[in-house]
């Protein structure tokens, strides 16, 4: 069961001496000598003339018939060796097609698949059984053909009645871990890749590109025999499937430089770097906002970064206003000049927005994240300041627990910082903390944030701000607990600052 055609030189590469792909397995013809006849030398002489060998053709249960004028063949449709159906066609002449009225719509070849010999070897379904026959022929035995040809138009959702054959064969496909679908290289043939590749899942589909003047595996045959088709079929290529890629396919990529906020010492521990997730927490007034302020002015002033702020415990008209009019001249609101505001104001309006909520609005997830990215976009914004997590609210499905809906909640996080490249920084108090016998209140972490230990496991950086002895020291700890690239943006560290309400920055003391 060889092919009469040799090897040319036309196809666009010279293939390599490929060894026989395997045995051939040849399906039970039972039942079909009782519609179909042996060949005569006119049927003979068509099925050479397309390469294939009349014998391989038999032993699968083909046979002539007079079913339609002509030379015609019938090709029978078994299941578990039983002929469920008997597909008609001309081999020479016209092309055309009939099939017996009530037989099963299933896979040509469908036995194959419950040969175990045959498990660990790739399925190729074609789109005609011409070509499946080519493919068993060149040493493919686990081969099948859909039994309708191709559709005019794809499916959006691969699915409608065209394709009932694939769920009848549903068992036997689920454990196939390599499927390459040699369909017609035309219109219909690419509507059929398309609908088999989204109901078989692409992850497992490959594609063939066949060589030049040939449309399908029996061109290739035709033209350049069993190597054309070994050949055909060995350089099949995986569908794409959007988000895996070998290395070498990946653009190049310079991460983002880390940047010097400009505190004192904490170069060592945080430098700012788009597209991370940054969380800051501690007790209620030990000075988390305060900081996070500093450092996105350091940002503007330093680097030209802009900040949005959705600040739901501040006031912008009057808290931010001040804060940020302070940092610009250095000293208290209060004691600035005409013109000395004006020219802070008109630097706050370069470098800041502010993310509002008017008094009925839900300040969901979704809606912080919506003007979020419609304020980095506006307003070109690099740093997004969500301060506190804790005021949002925080409605969530019935069926999500708390952790996940906290885990949810920061993969959009992290996703907005990746997406638009921006530093986002959210301000998340600890769950109540009590007194220790000295008075004192512990050195939280980010495992003591409230509702979720994501905070802690999916932060790029977590930063705790800590005054021990708020009765008699004014030294505040700047902690670094958390630095998921130390070579990149910092180790984990601590320095000691003392709040300067004048300046509205830290003085580090150490």
């Amino acid at each position: 069961m060889t092919a009469k055609r040799e090897t040319t030189d036309a196809y666009p590469s010279a293939f390599p001496e490929m060894e026989p792909h395997g045995s051939v397995t040849i399906a039970d013809g039972k039942g079909a000598s009782a519609i179909l006849r042996p060949f005569q030398s006119s049927h003979t002489a068509a099925i050479e003339a397309r390469a294939l060998d009349p014998e391989l053709l038999a032993n699968l249960g083909v046979g002539a018939s007079s079913r339609l004028a002509g030379d015609c063949i019938g090709i029978p449709y078994f299941d578990n060796g039983v002929r469920v159906a008997t597909k008609y066609r001309t081999i020479a002449g016209e092309k055309r097609f009939t099939q017996d009225a009530g037989g099963r719509q299933i896979l040509w070849n469908l036995d194959c698949l419950r040969d175990e010999t045959l498990a660990t070897e790739p399925l190729i379904i074609t789109e005609g059984e011409m070509d499946a026959f080519s493919a068993i022929q060149c040493g493919y035995p686990r081969t099948v053909s859909v039994p309708g040809g191709a559709p005019s138009e794809r499916s959006e959702d691969g699915g409608g009645k065209k394709y009932a054959f694939l769920e009848e064969a549903e068992t036997l496909l689920r454990d196939v871990r390599e499927i390459i679908l040699a369909v017609d290289g035309d219109g219909p043939g690419a509507n059929l890749l398309h609908d088999l590749s989204l109901r078989l899942g692409r992850h497992r589909c490959k594609w063939v590109k066949y060589p030049k003047e040939c449309k399908d595996l029996n061109d290739a045959l035709k033209l350049y025999g069993p190597k054309g088709v070994q050949e055909t079929i060995r350089r099949a290529q995986w569908c794409r499937v959007d988000g895996v890629y070998r290395l070498s396919e990946l653009p190049p990529m310079t991460p983002p430089p880390a940047l010097d906020i400009g505190i004192v010492s904490l170069w060592e521990h945080y430098r700012m770097r788009r597209g991370d997730f940054c969380v800051v927490t501690g007790l209620p007034g030990h000075g988390k906002s305060s900081f996070v302020n500093e450092v996105c002015c350091r940002m503007a002033q330093t680097h030209k970064w802009n900040t949005v702020f959705a600040s739901f415990e501040q006031n912008p008209q009057v808290d931010h206003r001040r804060a940020l009019r302070s940092f610009y001249s250095g000293k208290l609101e209060k004691t600035m000049q005409a013109e000395e505001l004006a020219k802070a104001d008109g630097w706050i309006d370069r470098h800041f927005a502010f993310i509002v909520p008017a008094e009925d609005d839900d300040v969901s997830l979704e809606w912080v994240l919506e003007r979020a990215a419609a304020s980095i976009i506006r307003y070109d914004a690099s740093i997004v300041v969500i301060d506190p997590w804790n005021e949002m609210d925080h409605s969530r499905p019935p069926d999500m627990s708390l952790t996940e809906y906290v885990g949810f909640a920061i993969r959009q996080f992290r996703k907005l910082a990746k997406k638009y490249q921006i530093h986002l920084i959210v301000v998340a108090h600890p769950a109540k903390m009590q007194r220790g016998k000295d008075g004192k209140y512990p050195f939280p972490g980010l495992y003591d944030i409230s509702d979720s230990a994501h905070w802690s496991n999916k932060a790029d950086v977590g930063i705790v701000i800590h005054r021990e002895d708020m009765a008699t020291s004014k030294d505040t700890a700047i902690r670094v607990v958390k630095s998921r690239y130390h070579n990149a943006i910092g180790r984990p560290g601590e320095i000691t600052g003392i709040w300067n309400e004048e300046t509205t920055r830290y003085t580090i003391t150490t």
